[in-house]
């Protein structure tokens, strides 16, 4: 009967520690990529792994790279069990998602689009204050999507900036969009190589067979290595204000007639 119970207080004593990186991240809610990042960024030797008999908690060390699949189970596992509230942890919703702003900007039609959903309620308020929908397409149809955007963008004209993380899948997004728009104006605005090498973004392994030779020569030549990929979940750790702010200031620069 004490194995369930030894088992019990090491998941216990890994959602403690999820439940303390969160409280110093300070995020009201977050994305679990960008818990990780904050994780990576402690250098704090205190994270709890199982030593001498499995299930006991006898040492600790530094969070790495290698943990990313772990801290997505037991910061899981801790909004269940109430240490972090359970709506802190932003998830993808498979599908597309389109936000319409309270009121239309005077300028161009603007929408930002983005390959994932996790982020949308980061990244929407500041859309909504400057007029700009936000359309999320996460592992939904590109044509569906695009077939929506030509019903709202009728007349005048049209501005769709684009942000993906900077990954081979990124990119793939991001070249699709603007093919498929080519009578539109598309600005890929983020994350491109430059941002994240003048940010000092931190980078992860990339997807091997994802990463083609010319995915590795765009990185290569920003002076980043071309077997990684940066995240956009990593802003929220390493820019001022997180995605949000970065955001303010990429609309301030691709839009005309954006609040300040």
């Amino acid at each position: 009967m004490a194995e369930p119970f030894v088992e019990t207080e090491t998941c216990r004593t890994k959602c403690r520690w999820v439940a303390k990186v969160f409280g110093e991240f300070n995020r009201p809610r977050t994305t679990v990529r960008s818990l990780f990042y904050y994780a990576l960024r402690r250098c704090e030797p205190d994270y709890p792994i199982c030593g001498g008999f499995v299930g006991e908690i006898r040492v600790t060390r530094q969070f790495d790279e290698s943990d990313a699949s772990r801290l997505v189970k037991w910061a899981t596992l801790a909004s269940e069990l109430g240490y972090i509230p359970r709506d802190a942890l932003l998830e993808e919703v498979p599908g597309m998602h389109v936000l319409t702003p309270d009121r239309i900007s005077s300028g161009a039609h603007a929408e930002l689009w983005i390959d994932r959903s996790a982020l949308n309620p980061l990244i929407w308020p500041v859309c909504n204050r400057h007029g700009i929908t936000l359309v999320s397409v996460s592992g939904a149809r590109l044509d569906d999507a695009l077939k929506d955007l030509r019903s709202r963008a009728t007349g005048g004209e049209t501005l769709v900036l684009c942000m993906a993380d900077l990954s081979p899948s990124g990119l793939s997004f991001v070249r699709a969009l603007g093919n498929a728009l080519r009578g539109m104006q598309v600005i890929h605005v983020a994350l491109t190589p430059d941002q994240v090498a003048r940010l000092h973004l931190p980078m992860v392994r990339a997807d091997k067979k994802a990463a083609d030779k010319h995915y590795r020569e765009l990185l290569r030549s920003a002076g980043l290595d071309g077997r990684m990929m940066a995240e956009l979940d990593a802003l929220e750790v390493c820019y001022p204000g997180g995605i949000a702010g970065f955001l303010e200031g990429l609309i301030r620069d691709h839009v005309k007639g954006a609040r300040t």
